[in-house]
């Protein structure tokens, strides 16, 4: 799989914006296991990232296609983000 490093790139993707709408149904205000303040343009940059990983000869991870392991490790990327920022937020109060 090619690194996407930008959104459009991303967009024009049919597989990654399949991807991308398959995370939004699970996580996204009305998904079935929703996270507090997904958005789209949190969900593409997780999946930025995502793809950084699975690209980079450091790791041993693999793009299964946008399976649920995919799914499951880019919702672990919006977790850590969430809870940083919530983190941050806390502490600035």
């Amino acid at each position: 799989m090619t690194p996407f490093t930008n959104v459009i790139a991303l967009r024009s993707n049919p597989q990654l914006v399949s991807f991308r709408n398959y995370v939004l149904s699970f996580y996204a205000y009305d998904g079935i296991y929703p996270i507090e303040d997904v958005s789209v343009a949190k969900v593409e940059t997780a999946i930025q990232d995502y793809i950084k990983i699975v690209t980079s000869p450091k790791n041993f991870f693999e793009w299964g296609d946008g399976d649920s392991l995919d799914r499951e490790r880019v919702r672990d990327l919006l977790l850590k983000d969430y809870h940083i920022m919530k983190l941050l937020s806390e502490v600035s109060k």
